[in-house]
């Protein structure tokens, strides 16, 4: 018995220092927005901008992101944020948060696939885990759904300098229904968020690649203060570890904001 569990506890060692090392060598961070790249990526992209910017806020929640934007934008009369939060307690506070900053408009409706009507899940008003799943929480309300596409072509927007997107598992959803703004090239760069909650969905990044796969964009993930970028699908790549990824317009300079990255025959990532 005193060996089974000596060895239930090395196992449980090994593990730790095993899934630290694999993550580190994948260059994946910690989730948090001032570390992981978000903030860095999200000046690049208002640094960039020639011109007016639109954002749009997919999964506001409390309005962080919102925030951040606000606070570094060199002039917020030339920048518009679309914030989308479902949940009538989470958004309310959003709305109070903004409620002076006429450059942020708040949106009560979840993005997805389809338009429509569907339940929303919640554990508590703020949660950042609070989504379309039965598996977010207890509380429920119905809310309303539509999608990018729609959105863009009921606001007459001719162009998104970003659509960033925290939907807990739903983001593949929200890219398909924003799939006609892809085509099209309407929005320079998209980031979602990827983790273990996309399996409710059954989806992965492979659906990723085959949805640009007619669309001028390549994907990467963020690391940091950088990006790599990946020309197709590997497996490796779905192991459901939570990261942030970015689909970047061909022609967009933000394209020099990575480099490629490849699989050699031992399934290793590399820079190319």
């Amino acid at each position: 018995m005193q060996s089974m569990c000596a060895s239930a506890v090395i196992r449980k060692l090994m593990w730790r220092v095993g899934r630290a090392l694999y993550t580190c060598a994948r260059g994946d961070g910690q989730n948090d927005s001032r570390t992981n790249g978000e903030y860095w990526l999200l000046e690049q992209v208002l640094s960039a901008s020639p011109g007016p910017t639109i954002l749009l806020d997919v999964g506001a929640n409390k309005g962080d992101w919102t925030a951040y934007a606000l606070g570094v934008i060199p002039a917020p009369n030339e920048v518009k944020i679309h914030a989308f939060e479902p949940s009538l307690a989470t958004r309310a506070m959003l709305t109070a948060r903004f409620a002076g900053a006429v450059a942020v408009t708040v949106h009560p409706c979840a993005l997805a696939e389809t338009e429509g009507e569907a339940l929303f899940y919640s554990h508590e008003a703020g949660a950042g885990t609070n989504s379309l799943s039965p598996s977010s929480g207890l509380s429920v309300e119905a809310v309303t759904r539509m999608t990018i596409d729609q959105f863009v072509h009921r606001s007459e927007i001719q162009s998104v300098s970003m659509l960033k997107i925290d939907t807990e598992g739903f983001d593949l959803l929200v890219l398909r229904g924003a799939e006609q703004s892809l085509r099209e090239g309407r929005i320079d760069l998209v980031q979602f968020e990827y983790n273990w909650r996309w399996l409710l969905n059954h989806a992965c990044l492979r659906d990723v690649f085959d949805l640009i796969s007619d669309k001028p964009y390549r994907l990467g993930k963020l690391v940091g203060h950088a990006v790599e970028f990946y020309d197709q699908w590997h497996f490796e790549l779905d192991r459901f570890f939570e990261n942030n990824y970015v689909l970047i317009r061909n022609d967009s300079p933000l394209c020099l904001l990575g480099s490629t990255v490849q699989f050699d025959g031992s399934n290793v990532g590399s820079p190319r």
